[in-house]
């Protein structure tokens, strides 16, 4: 056979193994960085609103932050559209990034230096030495100042808004820009306006859809009021001429950028930012109001808040929270065993921005003494139920009475014994929670074999469950089994305040 009539056939062939053989190499090399182990941290995302990501410098792979994530030394860190990102540093410095920004973080001989790749960052310098590289632009600040600088197609434009920022071009410096000054690309920028409010970067929270916004400004001439979502104005939410320094309009859900210009468009104030984020109290799932049980673990859930870091549980026996215990909870639920007694409950959530503590409604559930007890065999031991089972079907793990340890495990493994004849059924798992009003399905699957592995765990608490295993084409043929399940580290009873003071 002649191979050269396939000769083009081997040149793609091959040239297909190369790409293959590279993109393996560089998915191994990028598997073996070690990311931001060994490295210094310098500060955490104190914030984030929908998207923001960071890249270490020697990965190739962009990963999303989360809110209370460290940032390491030469981390990227960049926004998307819409979104923004708040970044603390150990020095005291606080970095606010602008929709579709990037920045790049590194720590030299003690001196935080911030390269601003594109896009707009917000400065508010620390304890330590503070320089702002924009391209061929260096801005030194001195401690405590408070700045903004934004790079776009248009140069390099720098605000000041407390203390004093030097301004240099290839190492010269050119101007030092004070309180209340501007430049854009070296050249000083007049004032004709002073915006009053809404301050920059200043943030709603209603706790409706909308957020009404009252604008105002002083001075200057006969302004036009600008609204934009982009901080280049390429887009506009309203531009009306208005001869009085006031105004007034509803916003929704968003980041807004705004400022008042001439007639002509020759004068331009400076820009301001403030977004609106509804910021919805948590709504309460369970326990449900006026919720009896003789169960003394109780499972508290609630609906996951937008914006909120953590929550903290409260319970308390006086209606008003006199005197309450709390608990500190990142997830959302928590189990408990408490007393019996009449009990009131409430969810406080936080992020580490002012201003955004909420308070869900508050319920309230009593915990009673069981009506019967269960007897006492000869020994003394609690008699459990029987389950029911059959030669043909059994449970073989959690078998009826046991205790589950789940401290630091990722799954629970479901088994169970069939006679040979059965080998072939599909079987029907259910999974309830045993609660004082009944059982509530929180599972249900069906599956072959002789056994299940349960991994989502967020539907497992501290309390009473009950399993059950059944063949699909004979509903008659089942076992079923009762268990508990056991969380060390959550029994524990959190913390008595005296007062109902909020930390």
């Amino acid at each position: 056979m002649d191979w050269r009539i396939y000769k083009r056939e081997w040149q793609v062939g091959i040239g297909c193994f190369v790409v293959l053989f590279l993109s393996l190499y560089l998915l191994y090399f990028e598997s073996k960085s070690n990311g931001g182990v060994g490295k210094e941290i310098m500060g955490t995302v104190s914030f984030r609103y929908k998207t923001a990501q960071r890249k270490f410098p020697d990965r190739m792979l962009w990963e999303d932050l989360d809110q209370g994530m460290p940032v390491y030394d030469r981390d990227s860190i960049r926004t998307d559209e819409a979104s923004e990102a708040v970044v603390f540093l150990k020095s005291g410095t606080r970095i606010e990034l602008d929709p579709q920004s990037m920045v790049v973080l590194q720590l030299k001989e003690n001196k935080e230096n911030l390269d601003l790749n594109e896009g707009n960052i917000l400065v508010e310098s620390g304890k330590k030495v503070l320089s702002v590289i924009a391209g061929t632009v260096g801005l030194e600040a001195e401690l405590g100042s408070k700045f903004q600088v934004t790079k776009n197609e248009n140069g390099t434009r720098l605000d000041v808004e407390r203390g004093q920022v030097e301004w240099s071009e290839d190492g010269a410096v050119k101007q030092t820009l004070g309180e209340k000054e501007s430049s854009l690309n070296g050249n000083k920028l007049g004032q004709n306006w002073n915006l009053v409010s809404p301050e920059d970067s200043h943030r709603y929270f209603p706790a409706e859809l909308e957020q009404t916004v009252e604008f105002r400004w002083e001075g200057g001439e006969e302004g036009i009021l600008e609204i934009s979502p982009r901080r280049d104005f390429s887009v506009y939410i309203s531009k009306r001429p208005s001869k009085e320094a006031y105004y007034k309009q509803k916003f929704p859900e968003g980041i807004y950028f705004w400022r008042i210009s001439s007639k002509d468009g020759k004068k331009v104030s400076e820009v301001r930012k403030f977004r609106v984020l509804p910021n919805f109290p948590v709504e309460l799932h369970y326990p449900k109001k006026d919720l009896s049980q003789e169960d003394r673990t109780v499972a508290f859930s609630w609906a996951k808040q937008k914006i909120a870091s953590g929550y903290k549980l409260q319970i308390s026996n006086d209606p008003n929270f006199g005197s309450l215990s709390e608990t500190q909870v990142f997830r959302t639920n928590f189990s408990l065993t408490l007393d019996p007694g009449t009990y009131y409950w409430r969810v406080q959530s936080y992020t580490n921005l002012p201003g955004t503590e909420t308070f869900s409604e508050v319920r309230k559930f009593s915990i009673t003494l069981p009506v019967v007890q269960v007897a006492e065999n000869k020994q003394g031991n609690v008699t459990a139920p029987e389950t029911q089972a059959s030669s043909d079907l059994s449970v073989d793990f959690p078998k009826n009475g046991t205790l589950v340890d789940m401290t630091g495990k990722e799954s629970i493994s479901f088994r169970w014994k069939f006679s040979a004849k059965q080998k072939q059924s599909e079987w029907k798992f259910r999974l309830f929670y045993k609660r004082g009003s009944g059982d509530e399905l929180i599972y249900e699957k069906k599956t072959k074999g002789d056994r299940l592995v349960f991994k989502d765990l967020e539907k497992l608490d501290v309390g009473t469950f009950r399993w059950t295993i059944e063949s699909d084409a004979d509903p008659n043929l089942r076992s079923e089994a009762d268990f508990k399940i056991l969380l060390r580290e959550e029994l524990e009873a959190p913390e008595t305040k005296s007062s109902g003071a909020r930390p």
